[in-house]
């Protein structure tokens, strides 16, 4: 036999195999589904973090020990590629029955999700017997779901849960940090952490070793940045607030910069320039170069003093570290800082967190009933509490305790207003945020300009900020012609039908939309 012969033999024995798996898998899913005594749901999420599979592993099996009919499936799925597999699955009309939001705009979340909304003023009934036994669902959350209703302004509709809450900590190597230093207490703020930075320098000149202070990677460091440089406008939020509702979002910040109201010569706007220089010297050389797990690795290597991360991050850590993890919320420049003092108002309140395990039920659910109800039972007090202490995390169930030696991953709840960030992250299509990324080299490293890279950005920013406002401005745009349809589909409703009152909040959103085009466009590239 010839090997074309033999190739194409090999060929049609392989579509052979596979043509047959794919027939048994589907005869095997529908003998399943025939079966009227099993009721088969699916979870698809993207918490692969250490501890969540395990997590949800404990919570499902103990739904199907109390609902032996039922049988539920995790499909976890990496983070990097969750947005894209998720908006496939809704599109196709695949996706599991409790699909989680995670980076869904409000489009695609009122399109493919059931409103929650009917039974979030009910008690949880898995809450029976405990204080949360009599409370409306909604205020078993910590937020009372604020966090979902905003993914959906238009409607006001909550069409998810949350199940944690996350918080930015700086983590810190006790045994290490009291090696280094002679003490194991933490910085308590701006100035005492660059202190420490100048004593791990000294250790390595003495010691030989190359110990960095803060093991950094590119999208953490972001994250650092948008926690440390707010302190520097926290004082000028409140004059600059167009609207006095003491926040400058980015299109506002955008449109005061090409007002020519401030610049980055601005002494609070130069301040945060300064501020990301100084930290940058204490982060992994490279740092934006370097990606999660490799600043993990250094972390745990014991290459680095510190780590800063979400709460996330907090299991691996205690479990795969050799040594003793403290944590503190990132030290901010106190008020009598000489350098940083002068702008800062103090730390910051956490009170509204940072929402994680988003889940809700899909439309085209075969059993939606029973995804609600197994989305009731983990959102319960009771399950809570184990769901906290198997993954390290802290829960966003009224009462739950926090995790073993976790308490201090808890939002902080007092504090101060936030300032503004100055590097216009998620702000239209992010050209000016990737102008900024682009130059920021020129601000940090051993060969740092700031007033060079402040000279760039008053220069050659203001072209990117219009580009943004234009896309913006085209997607509310957008957003109106949507709003039109659904005000004029609801007053098409009887009037006694409760859905018709949905007429007045959307009419108000459109009102807003249409204002702000009206006072933004002026701003538009030509």
């Amino acid at each position: 036999m010839n090997s074309a012969k033999l190739k194409h033999r090999l060929a049609a024995l392989l579509l052979l195999v596979v043509f047959s798996g794919s027939a048994w898998q589907v005869f095997h899913r529908q003998q399943r589904s025939a079966r009227s005594d099993i009721i088969e749901i699916q979870l698809g999420h993207w918490l692969l973090h250490t501890g969540m599979r395990e997590a949800f592993d404990a919570a499902i099996e103990g739904y199907q020990k109390l609902h032996p009919e039922v049988r539920i499936t995790q499909i976890p799925v990496p983070v990097r590629s969750y947005a894209a597999w998720s908006r496939t699955q809704l599109v196709g009309g695949t996706a599991p029955d409790l699909t989680g939001m995670l980076t869904l705009n409000e489009v695609l979340i009122s399109r493919y999700y059931v409103p929650l909304t009917p039974w979030l003023d009910q008690p949880n009934p898995y809450n029976a017997g405990t204080e949360l036994e009599h409370v409306p669902w909604r205020e078993t959350f910590i937020d009372g779901l604020t966090a979902m209703r905003n993914l959906t302004p238009t409607s006001g509709e909550v069409c998810g849960v949350t199940l944690q809450l996350n918080s930015l900590r700086l983590f810190y190597n006790q045994e290490l940090l009291r090696e280094i230093t002679g003490s194991d207490t933490p910085p308590a703020d701006f100035a005492a952490l660059m202190k420490i930075g100048r004593q791990v320098a000294a250790y390595n000149a003495r010691t030989g070793k190359r110990l960095v202070t803060i093991s950094g990677c590119g999208p953490y460091a972001r994250q650092l940045f948008n926690t440390l440089l707010p302190s520097q406008t926290q004082r000028l939020t409140p004059q600059l607030s167009p609207n006095r509702n003491l926040r400058v979002l980015p299109l506002e910040l955008a449109a005061l910069i090409l007002e020519g109201k401030v610049d980055y010569d601005t002494p609070e706007l130069r301040n945060s320039l300064r501020l990301m220089q100084d930290v940058s010297s204490l982060l992994t050389p490279g740092y934006t170069q370097q990606q999660r797990d490799e600043a993990i690795a250094a972390y745990l290597q014991q290459n680095a003093l510190m780590f800063f991360a979400g709460s996330w991050d907090y299991a691996i850590l205690a479990q795969d570290g050799s040594f003793t993890t403290g944590m503190i919320p990132f030290p901010l420049p106190a008020s009598d800082d000489p350098v940083y003092g002068r702008f800062v108002l103090g730390p910051v309140s956490e009170a509204t967190g940072y929402p994680e395990a988003m889940l809700g039920i899909i439309r085209h659910s075969e059993h939606p009933e029973v995804a609600l109800d197994f989305l009731q039972y983990l959102t319960s007090r009771g399950v809570a509490v184990e769901f906290s202490r198997i993954s390290n995390r802290i829960s966003a169930i009224v009462g739950t305790p926090p995790p073993p030696d976790g308490a201090q991953l808890r939002p902080r709840l007092a504090g101060e207003l936030t300032g503004f960030t100055v590097d216009f992250g998620w702000f239209g299509a992010d050209h000016s945020s990737n102008f900024f990324q682009r130059h920021i080299y020129t601000a940090i490293g051993p060969q740092a300009d700031v007033p060079a890279f402040a000279a760039k950005l008053n220069a050659e920013l203001p072209r990117y900020l219009r580009q943004d406002i234009t896309w913006q401005l085209t997607r509310e745009q957008r957003d109106v012609r949507q709003l039109d349809a659904l005000v004029a589909f609801h007053l098409t409703l009887p009037e006694d039908d409760p859905v018709r009152e949905n007429w007045t909040r959307h009419a108000e959103t459109q009102h807003l939309r249409q204002l702000e085009i009206l006072h933004y466009r002026r701003y538009l590239e030509p």
